[in-house]
C-alpha cells in the first residue's frame, strides 16, 4: 500500500502551523485509502508527547518520535499506574486523564523518567542529557543537546540540535533519521519533509542514492532572501504558492505547487453586511502584526464602534504578554488554541501579516463564506484580492479604520460568492490529485 510520510521536528503545539498543514496531509492519506506516517525527528522531552498532536486528529498508529523508536517500548501505550511504584521522598508523578503514570519527577532533583508501559526515557537535570531504555533496563540511546555556535560537535551539524550516542557510535539527528529509514520506508512511499531550510546533505544523498520518492515543502517567500534559502538544484521542492511556484521554475529550480490545504464548500452564498463581527487566526508573533489589529480596533471602540474582533491562536504566554501590553477593550476577545475555529459565526476574517504565502487560515475563512480584509502584501493577500471583489487590501492603520468603518454602516453589503469559489479551487479532490500525480511522478 502506498503511504504518505512527513518528516519534521515538533517542539510543541502552541500555534497554528506546520502541524495543521501536516494533519491535512494525514486527511488526504486516508481519502486516497493511503497509510500515512508523522515521523518526529527530534526527542519528545515531556510527558504523554502524542497527545497535542491527537488532539488535532492524528491517529496514534501514525504518530513516530524517531529517537522513541530506539527503545522497544518507546512507542508502548501508557499503561502503568502509580501504585505499583515505589517513591522515594519528594517524588512527583504526573497522571494522564486516565490515571497512568506520563511522568515521575525524582525528589532528589537529579531528574525525571518518562513513560509508557514502563520508564523508557530519563532527562538528567545534572548532566543534561537523555537516556533511553528497553523494557529489561538495559540502555538503548543516548542524546545530548549541541549548539555548535557555542560548543564543538563530535558529528557535523549545521544548527543547534541533539545528538546521539548508540552502541558506542556517535549520531547526528540526521544521521539517526537516516538509520531509522533504512529499515522503514520503501519505494512506493511519498516523503515529504518540512521545513526546508535545514540543510541535509546526508539525508539529501540516501534519498537520491536510493531513488525514493523525497520532497521538501517551502511554506515561506524564499525570494525575500533567496541567498539565505539554502535551496538546492538537485532537490524536488513542494511550494505552497503557485506564484512562487512558477518563478522557482523560472530559476531552474524543480518546483511543484502543492496546496498545503484542501477546503470543502462550508459557506452559503449570501449578502453580508453591516459586517461587525471579525475574526484573525494565527501563531499571534511579529510577522503577523497583531499589534496594528488590536490598536485599530481599541480606536474603534473609543469612537463607539460597535464592530468587535475574536483572536484564534497563539500560546498562553504570548496571550499574556498582550493583556499586559495593552488595555484590550470589550470588542477584542483572545481565544487562545480551539481545536476547530468556529469561522461561521463571524463575517470577515482580517489579517495584518506582513507576508503570506499560502495562507492557510484565510483560505479556509473563505471556504465557510466569510468576506476579507486582508494587508495589501505578497503573495497570497494580492493574489487572492485579484480574484475576488469580496477581499479589500488595506495598506495602513488608517486605511484599515476607514475600511472597517464604511463596512459596520447599516447600508453595505458584498456578496461572499467570489470567495466561495475561490476556495473551491483548492478542493479535497483537486488536492488529492495532486498527490497522486506526485506518487506516479518518475524519478
Amino acid at each position: 500500500m502506498s503511504r504518505i510520510i512527513t518528516l519534521h521536528a515538533f517542539t510543541q503545539k502552541q500555534r497554528y502551523g506546520y502541524e495543521t498543514t501536516q494533519f491535512y496531509r494525514a486527511k488526504i492519506a486516508r481519502y486516497l485509502g493511503w497509510d500515512y506516517l508523522q515521523l518526529v525527528t527530534n526527542p519528545q522531552v515531556r510527558p504523554d508527547w502524542k497527545a497535542d498532536l491527537k488532539k488535532l486528529g492524528f491517529l496514534d498508529k501514525e504518530l513516530i518520535c524517531v529517537p522513541h523508536s530506539f527503545s522497544d517500548i518507546g512507542h508502548d501505550s501508557l499503561s502503568v499506574k502509580p501504585e505499583t511504584l515505589n517513591l522515594s521522598d519528594g517524588d512527583t508523578v504526573e497522571l494522564t486523564a486516565d490515571g497512568f503514570v506520563s511522568s515521575l519527577t525524582l525528589g532528589d532533583g537529579s531528574g525525571r523518567y518518562y513513560y509508557t508501559s514502563g520508564p523508557f526515557l530519563f532527562e538528567s537535570f545534572k548532566e543534561k542529557e537523555l537516556q533511553w531504555f528497553h523494557k529489561n533496563g538495559d540502555l538503548a540511546l543516548e542524546g545530548r543537546f549541541i549548539d555548535p555556535f557555542i560548543e564543538p560537535s563530535p558529528v557535523s551539524i549545521f544548527y543547534p540540535e541533539y545528538i546521539f550516542r548508540k552502541d558506542g557510535i556517535i549520531y547526528s539527528e540526521e544521521d539517526l533519521l537516516i538509520t531509522f529509514l533504512i529499515d522503514t520506508i520503501n519505494d512506493k512511499d511519498l516523503i515529504i519533509r518540512d521545513q526546508h531550510i535545514i540543510p541535509k546533505p546526508s539525508l539529501w544523498r540516501y534519498m537520491e542514492n536510493t531513488g525514493k520518492k523525497y520532497y521538501e515543502m517551502i511554506h515561506s517567500n524564499v525570494k525575500l532572501n533567496l541567498s539565505n534559502a539554502n535551496l538546492r538544484k538537485k532537490n524536488n521542492y513542494l511550494v505552497a504558492s503557485e506564484l512562487l511556484t512558477e518563478s522557482l521554475r523560472q530559476l531552474d529550480y524543480n518546483a511543484i505547487f502543492l496546496a498545503p490545504i484542501f477546503t470543502e464548500k462550508k459557506g452559503k452564498v449570501k449578502e453580508i453586511g453591516p459586517v461587525l463581527d471579525y475574526c484573525l487566526v494565527g501563531h499571534m508573533e511579529e510577522i503577523k502584526n497583531i499589534d496594528l489589529v488590536i490598536e485599530v480596533f481599541t480606536e474603534l471602540y473609543k469612537r463607539g464602534s460597535n464592530v468587535h474582533i475574536t483572536f484564534y491562536g497563539g500560546s498562553e504566554k504570548r496571550l499574556q504578554q498582550l493583556r499586559n501590553q495593552y488595555n484590550l477593550p470589550p470588542t477584542i476577545q483572545l481565544k487562545g488554541m480551539v481545536d476547530n475555529v468556529p469561522y461561521n459565526q463571524h463575517q470577515c476574517y482580517l489579517s495584518a501579516s506582513y507576508t503570506e504565502l499560502f495562507s492557510n487560515a484565510c483560505v479556509e475563512a473563505l471556504s465557510h463564506g466569510l468576506l476579507a480584509l486582508l494587508s495589501d502584501v505578497d503573495i497570497a493577500h494580492r493574489f487572492y484580492a485579484n480574484q475576488s471583489n469580496a477581499i479589500r487590501l488595506f495598506q495602513n492603520k488608517g486605511q484599515l479604520i476607514q475600511m472597517i468603518e464604511e463596512m459596520e454602516q447599516a447600508s453595505y453589503r458584498q456578496s461572499n460568492a467570489e470567495n466561495i469559489a475561490l476556495a473551491a479551487h483548492y478542493s479535497l479532490g483537486t488536492v488529492a490529485q495532486s498527490y497522486r500525480e506526485l506518487l506516479d511522478r518518475n524519478f
